[in-house]
């Protein structure tokens, strides 16, 4: 992008990588006056990436952005319902997944779902009435949540016990409240004594597994340790853009890219437009871990490019899916869906926005 205001932008990153507070400052001020968000809805996306590069020089002390960004957020809703309810993205992504899954488990009387990152569960009620509506529930199922937030596995299992309850279908819900990467030897073992077929799925939550600077990459552990799970299948949900080991000038411009057609995509909607602001703060949420964050350690949207995901699961190995090729539906004009070996990307012009990964297993230990 070519304009005065993402030269101060990009020259603001470069003073703040290099420590120069003064400059950094005055440079951040000046692009702070030239942003008329009300007036110019692109300028959004240039306040909240100056708000992130502020904070990591700054810390909170930047409260001219903080106190402006403060306008547009609704403290009354749920930022994560908005999104997933407004933007076309997340619920096609999700029932793009489902289908995957309804293909993997077809025919079972039972089988077992490992969701790692299960939320209030949302995805795995839609799953639940899908299978109704297409006549294919089993007669026994076992989900089990991997999810920190006790209270959202709460909801869940109320929710999915409720569901199952209507339709007529068993249901065994196993929570266990833990980050992917911090499931000990006795969660593996109950996982174990589990009936099959297994199915993991993951929407939104890989990309949070830990990073550590010493020894194997805690992704590529999951991974192996998943595979000796034995799944008949792996479906996960996950941005396409590389936040994960890059350098802060490089994650800053491909957080930028990915942030822009996202936000091109959502000024493309009829939903009001402090809706459209809400949104934005929402993500400004994640743009402020990735850019402003200091200690490695402690960031959590370390997203990755679609082919580092594939790679990963053809080295523990898994298989990546060849026949996606179906008639998926879209449900805004904007989105295209393009299936490619291993997975479904939800495209905006010509840019993958979101992937839907498939990869299956052969029974037995790896």
């Amino acid at each position: 992008m070519d304009s005065p205001k993402f030269e101060l932008l990009t020259q603001g990153l470069e003073e703040v990588i290099e420590g120069r507070s003064d400059d950094a400052r005055k440079t951040l001020a000046s692009l702070r006056g030239r942003l008329d968000v009300d007036a110019f809805p692109e300028d959004m996306q240039y306040l909240i990436f100056a708000a992130a590069l502020s904070r990591r020089l700054f810390g909170n002390t930047a409260e001219e952005f903080n106190l402006y960004l403060r306008r547009y957020e609704h403290a009354q809703i749920n930022l994560f319902s908005l999104l997933a309810s407004r933007l076309p993205l997340v619920p096609m992504a999700g029932s793009i997944a489902n289908e995957l899954i309804a293909g993997l488990v077809r025919g079972q009387d039972t089988f077992t779902l490992l969701d790692v990152g299960i939320g209030t569960g949302r995805q795995e009620v839609a799953l639940l009435n899908s299978l109704a509506a297409a006549n294919a529930l089993p007669r026994q199922l076992t989900i089990v949540g991997v999810e920190p937030g006790e209270d959202s596995l709460r909801v869940a299992e109320d929710s999915l016990t409720a569901t199952a309850r209507g339709l007529g279908v068993g249901l065994r819900f196993i929570g266990i409240p833990r980050t992917a990467e911090t499931l000990g030897e006795e969660h593996w073992a109950l996982l174990n004594d589990l009936p099959g077929p297994r199915v993991v799925n993951a929407a939104f939550a890989m990309h949070h597994i830990a990073w550590r600077p010493e020894g194997e990459d805690l992704r590529d552990v999951f991974f192996r340790r998943l595979r000796q799970w034995s799944p008949t299948g792996v479906v996960l949900c996950e941005p396409n853009s590389n936040h994960h080991r890059a350098s802060v000038r490089e994650r800053f411009h491909n957080c930028w890219r990915h942030f822009y057609f996202t936000f091109q995509l959502l000024e493309e909607l009829d939903i009001p437009r402090q809706e459209k602001n809400t949104i934005k703060v929402f993500f400004a949420r994640e743009v402020d871990d990735i850019v402003s964050t200091l200690d490695e350690q402690q960031r959590s949207e370390r997203h990755e490019n679609v082919s580092a995901w594939l790679e990963r699961l053809a080295r523990s190995g898994f298989r990546l899916e060849e026949e996606l090729s179906r008639p998926w539906a879209a449900t805004h004009p904007a989105i295209n869906i393009r299936p490619q070996r291993g997975y479904v990307g939800l495209e905006y012009r010509e840019e993958t926005i979101v992937a839907v990964i498939c990869a299956t297993g052969a029974p037995g230990k790896a």
